[in-house]
């Protein structure tokens, strides 16, 4: 049972929720609705490790040992032998540091909790009332900042998520293909899979392209497939890719876009002009990101520390709380 000092009513929507329809049966179809995409969740991660193991399975099986049979057979005793033998070692190098940083970041991305926010025995009850007193009812103009359903404080940047049933820290969305939430935690492992998988996928594109449309024999299956597959995922997270590349750079979150372009669009209307409160620049974003200083340890597979931006407030000094003490409004 969910420890609740206010009384506060499950009864409102969230955030970025509109108009607050409280019909059952949306309720219930909401519900019906999250519990199959949970169930799903799943099979989409076995999908997404079968289709990347049956890719892989073909490069390291089919495309490289054409590479090295082709040195055998042209290159082992000709004067460019050693050039091409470095190339084959570049290939067969390069194709395992990319399977393995897909490995690593994919598996990251799934177990690693996006960050959720304090729980309720982590905060007293002047700081519950605190929280409540600056919810506001204007959600399409500024975020809560207090979760009617979790009936706890909602920090900054985060947003409640059906699927998980918890606030989770600076999300950005609820990705099936990892079973999980992309957000404060896990956003850069997420983002790191998806560029070692486009890039790999390239690669593979690139290597099957000669035994595709330069050969005269027969082509294998597997070959074909590998090659199909690789350049329609290629395609599709492509544009993936470099949407979230840009929100990184601008220091959004898919949800948050939504937010500000509603704000420019009003402030345009009245002549004004919105900014994004957290840019801090192309190079800022960038390392706050991916919570480094240094350029050259962004992609690297190392853990990131987990940092939940736990902020503390000074609640006595607070003149909203003091004005609010003897008022039920929860609003301002």
């Amino acid at each position: 049972m969910l420890y609740d000092p206010l009384g506060i009513n499950n009864t409102s929507g969230n955030s970025l929720s509109s108009g607050g329809n409280n019909s059952k049966f949306l309720d219930k179809l909401e519900v019906v609705i999250s519990a199959i995409v949970r169930g799903i969740g799943p099979l989409f991660v076995g999908f997404a490790v079968v289709l990347i193991g049956c890719i892989a399975y073909v490069h390291f099986t089919v495309l490289l040992p054409t590479l090295k049979n082709r040195y055998y057979q042209e290159y082992e005793y000709t004067d460019s032998s050693t050039i091409e033998f470095l190339n084959l070692l570049f290939h067969y190098t390069l194709s395992t540091v990319l399977l393995f940083n897909i490995a690593f970041n994919y598996i990251q991305t799934i177990i690693t909790p996006p960050g959720s926010p304090p729980k309720d025995n982590e905060y007293s009850t002047q700081e519950l009332q605190y929280f409540k007193s600056i919810t506001t009812i204007k959600r399409s103009e500024t975020w809560n900042k207090f979760c009617v359903t979790c009936r706890l404080p909602k920090l900054e940047r985060a947003h409640h998520c059906q699927l998980c049933q918890s606030c989770v820290l600076r999300m950005d969305h609820h990705c099936p293909w990892v079973n999980n939430c992309v957000g404060l935690n896990n956003h850069r492992y997420f983002i790191l899979f998806l560029s070692y998988l486009w890039i790999s996928c390239i690669y593979v594109c690139y290597l099957s392209f000669p035994h595709v449309f330069r050969t005269k024999s027969f082509i294998p299956f597997t070959t074909l497939m590998s090659f199909v597959l690789t350049l329609t995922i290629s395609i599709a997270l492509g544009g993936l890719l470099f949407w979230q590349l840009y929100l990184i750079l601008s220091n959004q979150t898919t949800i948050e876009f939504l937010h500000n372009r509603t704000q420019i669009k009003r402030a345009k209307d009245k002549g004004e002009i919105y900014k994004n409160p957290y840019n801090r620049g192309f190079k800022g974003n960038f390392y706050e990101f991916f919570r480094t200083n240094h350029w050259y340890l962004f992609a690297m597979p190392i853990l990131s520390s987990r940092n939940n931006f736990i902020k503390k407030f000074d609640i006595t000094e607070t003149p909203m709380l003091v004005n609010n003490n003897n008022n039920n409004d929860d609003t301002v």
